[in-house]
């Protein structure tokens, strides 16, 4: 053998590719990471709390800007995530008065600023998309009796419902809920991710004592459909623009809007039932 030749075992045609993380282990990992980012702002205090959310709606401004305009933070997200910031203070602060004012003049401003009818309903849907849900997480975490509560067992029924769909169709199978529109979920994986939450309605019932569990319970199922029916529409609207992921932001979950499509209309449907009382929303929501 010359010095010129390669020995076989380290020709780079034969070498071993190294291994790479299973997506599982990375969607599990961050799956962590952003449950106990959640867990530490909700239980530190009201500001904490709303320092998250605007975070939180600045990078949707930006992924829905992405995704209907094909740019992030133009002069249209960035118009947004000021009014969602605004609205999570003012909210925080007990003004929603001012805070549906800016809202107001928000939304006027992005549609006539708008390039084109079509990109000014898109940007008004996006903007509706986040604050809404922002409002009513503030306005329920804002609570200082049953706030903390209130926020946690809206996330718990969250993730249940996620993970219940995922398991419930993994093993069950069968008929697909909405082929054309996302065409891995199924009709057992759906009544799985509906029902499971109930569970965690009826043990908060029973961890509150001030409650009737089976009435969580029926609060839960709720806004597990809630969830189910946000995951869906993502997922509709993803399909409208040709896209798997609204962006790449969260290694193994796509992007943020991704990973809380459910949270978003189950935010909005616990605050509605909050406003049975709307001094005390936390109870409104949890006291039955």
């Amino acid at each position: 053998m010359t010095s010129s030749q390669t020995p076989p075992d380290s020709d780079p045609k034969n070498a071993e590719a190294p291994q790479q993380i299973p997506e599982i282990l990375i969607r599990s990992f961050s799956a962590l990471i952003l449950a106990a980012v959640a867990f530490g702002a909700v239980i530190t205090d009201l500001w904490t709390f709303v320092a998250l959310v605007v975070v939180g709606g600045g990078l949707l401004t930006w992924e829905w800007g992405g995704l209907t305009r094909g740019n992030g933070f133009d002069g249209t997200s960035l118009i947004a995530t000021v009014c969602v910031a605004a609205v999570a203070v003012l909210v925080a602060m007990g003004r929603p008065d001012l805070a549906l004012w800016i809202l107001g003049a928000t939304s006027a401003a992005i549609a006539f600023a708008g390039a084109s009818p079509r990109h000014g309903a898109w940007a008004l849907a996006g903007l509706a998309y986040v604050v809404f849900p922002v409002w009513s997480l503030v306005w329920l975490r804002g609570d200082p009796k049953l706030g903390i509560a209130a926020i946690l067992f809206v996330l718990a029924v969250v993730w249940t419902t996620d993970t219940a769909s995922y398991v419930g169709g993994r093993l069950l199978g069968g008929a697909k809920l909405a082929p054309r529109i996302s065409p891995n979920k199924t009709w057992s994986g759906f009544f799985v991710g509906v029902l499971t939450p109930g569970l965690i309605g009826y043990g908060f019932g029973l961890a509150l004592h001030e409650t009737t569990p089976w009435c969580l319970a029926v609060v839960s199922i709720a806004l597990a459909l809630a969830c189910q029916l946000g995951d869906l529409l993502e997922s509709r609207i993803k399909r409208h623009y040709g896209v798997k992921d609204m962006s790449q932001l969260i290694p193994g979950h796509g992007g943020l809007f991704d990973r809380v499509d459910g949270l978003l209309p189950a935010a909005v449907l616990a605050g509605l039932i909050g406003l049975r009382n709307i001094a005390e929303p936390g109870a409104g929501l949890l006291i039955w």
